[in-house]
């Protein structure tokens, strides 16, 4: 079985970050609230869209059995949409909810809205370049304002995702993380992009030794790492991407194969590489692992955390 952890759909953007709103720009581009314009998809596509459709010619292509759906401001807040595929493929997806704990209403979005069955999973975008850390200056994810979230998602048994950005930065909160796994052990949490090693960051030993220093916090018992986006990373290597096993290697001998989830990130990641490449390369990734490591990593862990099953 093969499952990938990390994937994004929605039929436009319509959302928000750091720079204002977000818009889909036409022919794979995002136009910023202050009018600059991101690379999403690759420039073949007229739309600057990744439907369900996509997704699933996609997964079918590549021998992709089922997929985690991660919803995110930058894109919009596409829950229904999310929610229908669901339903719809309730045998080839799952799906972590958007949740914004700043804005005014959020204590009552979550009663109303994600602490049911429906969201097993919730998704932080925490990132400063893209998510709400940049939205909210000075956020920390550890403060009292925040504590009643944790406990309501652990009580109703969620799973948490967190983007926490790169090395360096204002979201990168490795001890906010550390503290809040540790005061409640009863919630999964997974942190995204393998903490986003680069080359760059491996060249300066402070920011080298805060990527350690997180990749660390997967030898807590409810703490697990996604391998999604690490091509993006090192993309001026060009496919393999070698510098990724380097990093792989590293977290799979501190962590061990229970605690890593393979993933890819698209859409983004292919303006990096096609799909096909990405299935391939997390195969490399894990090709000198037994069997049952590779699966663990593959498939057996995200059924653990996402699917609770």
């Amino acid at each position: 079985m093969l499952i990938d952890g990390h994937v994004h759909i929605f039929p436009e953007i319509d959302g928000y970050g750091p720079k204002g709103r977000t818009r889909s720009a036409g022919y794979g581009q995002v136009r910023l609230g202050d009018g600059s314009l991101s690379q999403v998809l690759p420039a073949i596509n007229e739309k600057t869209s990744h439907t369900l459709p996509m997704l699933l010619h996609e997964m079918d292509q590549c021998g992709v059995d089922k997929a985690v759906l991660l919803l995110c401001p930058c894109y919009g807040d596409w829950s229904g949409y999310v929610m229908d595929a669901c339903q719809t493929y309730p045998d080839r997806f799952v799906a972590s909810a958007f949740f914004d704990p700043w804005q005014a209403d959020a204590q009552t979005y979550f009663k109303e809205e994600l602490q049911g069955q429906a969201w097993k999973n919730i998704k932080i975008e925490f990132s400063w370049e893209g998510g709400l850390c940049g939205v909210y200056p000075g956020a920390d994810l550890d403060t009292e304002e925040l504590r009643w979230m944790w406990r309501a998602m652990e009580k109703s048994g969620k799973t948490v995702s967190f983007d926490l950005g790169r090395p360096g930065e204002p979201s990168y909160q490795t001890a906010q993380i550390e503290a809040i796994a540790r005061r409640h052990p009863g919630l999964k949490i997974v942190l995204c992009h393998i903490g986003q090693p680069s080359r760059r960051i491996e060249r300066d030993p402070d920011l080298w030794s805060h990527w350690l220093e997180q990749i660390r916090l997967g030898r807590l018992a409810n703490v697990w790492f996604d391998i999604s986006a690490m091509p993006f990373h090192v993309r001026e290597e060009g496919y393999p991407f070698p510098s990724t096993k380097r990093y792989f290697d590293l977290a799979l001998s501190i962590v061990g194969a229970e605690k890593l989830i393979w993933g890819t990130d698209i859409p983004w990641l292919l303006g990096a590489a096609s799909y096909e490449q990405l299935v391939a390369h997390g195969r490399w990734l894990v090709d000198e692992l037994s069997s049952d490591e590779q699966q663990m990593i593959l498939a057996k862990n995200a059924l653990t955390v996402y699917w609770n099953s």
